[in-house]
């Protein structure tokens, strides 16, 4: 009896929990755990735990694919609009550059290829002289004794500075200038003053279209005419022409 209790006594631990020598600890005891169950609990826990840490770094990894793919396809969109803008301003310019080549080289082609007829002539072939002669009156100026004599001190500067105006009148003129030989005055008579003058014109040989068209005496008279009516307004000092005294007479060939 004592031997039975004495082993009961040793085969329990500090926990009260019962060692292989106790007879009534069996397999069924809710305190002991099957090694192998044990075992595969833990297994269990680190298959989990290496499973989702194996699905959290896919995660990841698949939202960094993403992202560098959205990035991806947001660079490729902004390259293909900013190429897209280049490559239209490229051809506008191209364009504009185009226009102006041609422009400059068809201006180049003209100036070397046209030719204007009308602007070769030979000066030394106009040989057949054409006078107008007409009368205007100078309403600025006061008539006097000197006038009638051509070499007196007040006609010969007034005869001068008429000669001026006529010339330049005829000369700058598109029309009549190329044919304008000389102006001159003849002379001075009273009526305030009036200026007697003569309009020499040279002609190539060939001048019948000439004397009916561009130096018939309509044609000389409208330009002399026009310019004065062109002129400021009388003014004291200045040497003005009065256009509505203007008479001019029909050319004569000499």
């Amino acid at each position: 009896m004592e031997n039975i209790e004495l082993t009961k006594i040793e085969a329990t631990t500090g926990n009260g929990a019962r060692t292989e020598h106790d007879p009534e600890a069996g397999e069924h005891s809710p305190l002991i755990l099957p090694q192998g169950l044990v075992s595969n609990g833990n297994q269990q826990t680190a298959g989990q735990s290496a499973e989702a840490h194996q699905r959290s770094t896919s995660t990841t990894s698949e939202n960094r694919e993403s992202s560098q793919t959205q990035r991806n396809t947001l660079f490729r969109i902004l390259n293909q609009d900013v190429y897209k803008r280049v490559r239209l301003w490229m051809v506008i310019v191209f364009i504009i550059l185009l226009i102006f080549v041609l422009i400059m080289v068809s201006l180049a082609l003209c100036t070397v290829i046209h030719e204007d007829v009308d602007e070769k002539y030979d000066l030394a072939s106009f040989t057949v002289s054409q006078y107008f002669n007409g009368s205007f009156q100078l309403p600025n100026q006061i008539f006097s004794a000197e006038l009638l004599s051509s070499q007196s001190n007040k006609t010969q500067p007034l005869s001068i500075e008429l000669q001026k105006k006529l010339n330049d009148v005829y000369h700058h003129s598109p029309a009549l200038g190329r044919y304008f030989s000389m102006a001159e005055i003849q002379g001075f008579r009273n009526g305030s003053v009036v200026a007697k003058y003569r309009l020499s014109f040279l002609m190539p040989e060939q001048h019948d279209q000439l004397k009916h068209f561009t130096l018939s005496r309509e044609v000389v008279y409208n330009v002399l005419r026009q310019h004065l009516y062109d002129q400021e307004p009388e003014k004291e000092g200045v040497l003005y022409i009065d256009p509505a005294s203007l008479e001019m007479e029909g050319g004569k060939k000499v």
